[in-house]
């Protein structure tokens, strides 16, 4: 099993010293596949937006992510096809394919099952029994993908017990429409969504934000999760602390450029143990999403944090949906 931060090359292990200045340029790298997945993407076209030359930034994507940029890409295209296939049930197999960037629905359907290990319609069908086949999840990561674990309630769960859980999403509910993107100083986590790792990332971005005058006293701390506990891999998935800071600010290293969009939010307020935010999360999407008639704008889980980062062991804080 490969881990985050193994060389890939020699060219890798070489850069990776220097994931801190490189990643400004992955990351924005990275916003340009997760806005083009519709679309075929090239080496020459990611590259270009990083401003590194082909090899070089082929070199330098893989110290810092820990995979190489087309198995990153092509990762991304099937985690995000399985998180629609799973919450947004008025979209066909067809058009969530296309929208993933694949021509069409036989080419999408071979390259779900050869990651995944089952066919996108056994996760519009959770309860069916599951093949004996592995994908590339199991053998390359170690994790079997069992589609039942990308709902809170089970398929059969009682209609009564349902509503029950709607209720309570919808009472901690508002909505947000933010009309212009709030500029963000990030910081990634060292170690992904591991509880501790992330605590310590805010108090060292707080740190440095108020010493480099990037935020004031009242700081107001973001977190952006961009990968399905349920599909990615540990050592794969991307936490970032991010504050709000003025727009076109020159961010010295270790920080770099981030931002909320603009756009209509759904937003759901948390107190509660810290170790049960995952689990609200995946209620907002299985649950509430499905039954509300939106979709997702994007499937990355914005926290917004109202409270000081823990305390004894619960945490306050708002999570933000992006709707359309």
């Amino acid at each position: 099993m490969e881990r985050a931060g193994a060389a890939h090359d020699a060219g890798a292990a070489h850069v990776s010293a220097a994931d801190t200045a490189h990643r400004p340029r992955v990351e924005r790298a990275i916003r340009f596949i997760a806005e083009h997945l519709d679309e075929p993407i090239t080496l020459a076209d990611v590259a270009r937006v990083a401003h590194l030359s082909e090899h070089h930034f082929h070199r330098v994507f893989a110290a810092v992510t820990g995979e190489p940029i087309g198995r990153f890409i092509t990762r991304r295209r099937l985690e995000l096809a399985a998180l629609r296939l799973a919450y947004e049930p008025a979209r066909s197999v067809t058009e969530i394919g296309l929208s993933v960037g694949y021509s069409s629905p036989s080419n999408f359907a071979k390259a779900f099952s050869a990651h995944f290990g089952c066919t996108p319609s056994h996760v519009r069908a959770p309860g069916a029994a599951l093949p004996a086949a592995l994908g590339r999840l199991a053998t390359r990561y170690g994790r079997s993908f069992d589609p039942l674990a990308l709902h809170a309630l089970p398929p059969d769960a009682p209609p009564a017990r349902v509503r029950e859980e709607l209720a309570r999403l919808r009472a901690s509910l508002r909505f947000e429409t933010r009309d212009a993107p709030l500029p963000l100083a990030c910081l990634a986590s060292p170690d992904g969504y591991d509880t501790d790792a992330i605590g310590e990332t805010i108090a060292r971005l707080v740190e440095h934000a108020l010493a480099r005058g990037l935020s004031d006293e009242a700081v107001d701390v973001w977190g952006i999760g961009y990968d399905s506990p349920v599909l990615t891999a540990p050592e794969l998935r991307r936490y970032h602390a991010a504050v709000p800071c003025p727009a076109g600010s020159e961010l010295p290293a270790p920080f770099f450029p981030g931002a909320v969009g603009p756009g209509r939010f759904a937003v759901f307020d948390y107190d509660g143990p810290v170790d049960g935010v995952e689990a609200r999360w995946l209620s907002v999407y299985s649950t509430w999403l499905p039954a509300s008639g939106l979709r997702a704008g994007a499937h990355v889980a914005l926290d917004r944090y109202v409270g000081d980062w823990p305390e004894d062991g619960r945490v306050r804080m708002e999570l933000w949906l992006a709707v359309e």
